[in-house]
């Protein structure tokens, strides 16, 4: 075996034992549990390598060693090969195969039986590709104040207040929200931005003050991360505390505040998009170290998304979760067809 092929091998089953017993591993222990015919010596020589690469660190209370965020990345992207349970396929394919269910109940259904396989919250986020502006309106509330609302198809109102010195301002504002009533609405709000583009030009030739408009409307008003193009479902929350890593209340609060961050939602979509399968996003690329995401999006009618994520610590069995998640997608995407 290649030297580069051993320290995979060793990563391999380091990560494995690591998932289902979170404690610090010895070289004697990997190597009786998975390398008889390799010597103490070598597993040890090994496991050194693989802490110099950055993927195996030590823990100040042993000098076991455990998975480096770094390692557990490189097994994501390099080692990890899907697997799909033979029995909770079976208990999968009884769901797909009733075709008198609606699609939300067979996703609820099937997020229930993950949940149970895994201990750990789901989260269903419907994706509303569809979602477009309806209407604007301006309110003066003061000499100096207006409140501008945004209507969406969805029915969901954003409200914002803007401030102003003199009436020519406020006068600017209402040409402004006729411009926008004229070309924006049944816009979808995924395509907001690039139509503001152009409409700048129009708003620069149609008012007084342009960089006064452009600073309280245009970057103030369209902010498009208070606009729920996501909406979040959490099964399974009492389940988080049955992780070692989510015992204290700070960390418990770090996944709650996962489902009132929009930015989150929007970058695991984006690089599910970009890449077209099931994705593990790392806490540190979301600013909480301590647990990782698995997601993929389910293509439904209409342009509509829904995207089912598993959220865990970061020694959650990404093999077994990957291949559910994949078999999920696939089969509801074909029950669709």
């Amino acid at each position: 075996m290649k030297q580069n092929d051993r320290l995979d091998a060793i990563l391999k089953a380091i990560i494995e034992e690591y998932t289902h017993s979170p404690i610090p591993l010895s070289s004697e222990l990997i190597q009786k549990k998975y390398f008889i015919d390799l010597s103490p010596q070598t597993i040890r020589n090994c496991m050194a390598e693989l802490e110099k690469k950055g993927f195996l660190e030590k823990t100040h209370i042993s000098s076991g060693r455990i998975p480096s965020i770094n390692g557990y990345k490189y097994y994501e992207s390099k080692i990890l090969v899907p697997i799909e349970d033979k029995n909770i396929k079976n208990k999968l394919m009884k769901i797909f195969q009733n075709r008198n269910l609606s699609i939300d109940t067979i996703i609820d259904h099937s997020t229930t039986i993950l949940q149970e396989t895994f201990k750990l919250p789901i989260v269903i986020s419907k994706r509303n590709e569809d979602e477009r502006m309806k209407r604007f309106d301006l309110i003066q509330l003061s000499e100096k104040e207006a409140l501008i609302i945004l209507v969406t198809s969805s029915k969901e109102i954003i409200k914002n207040t803007i401030t102003f010195n003199q009436k020519s301002q406020f006068d600017d504002i209402a040409i402004c929200i006729r411009v926008f009533n004229d070309r924006l609405i049944d816009t979808k709000i995924s395509e907001l931005n690039e139509k503001l583009i152009y409409l700048k030009e129009i708003i620069k030739n149609a008012v007084h003050e342009y960089e006064f408009c452009i600073q309280q409307i245009v970057e103030k008003i369209f902010d498009f991360n208070k606009i729920k193009v996501f909406s979040n479902e959490i099964k399974g929350t009492s389940l988080i505390t049955s992780q070692t890593e989510f015992k204290d209340i700070e960390k418990m609060n770090q996944i709650l505040s996962l489902l009132e961050d929009t930015n989150v939602w929007k970058h695991i979509a984006f690089n599910q998009e970009r890449s077209g399968k099931t994705n593990i996003t790392f806490g540190d690329e979301i600013g909480r170290d301590s647990l990782a995401i698995a997601s993929t999006t389910i293509s439904l009618k209409d342009e509509n998304k829904q995207q089912l994520s598993i959220i865990g610590p970061v020694r959650m069995d990404y093999a077994k979760v990957q291949g559910l998640l994949n078999f999920i997608k696939k089969e509801i995407e074909d029950y669709l067809k």
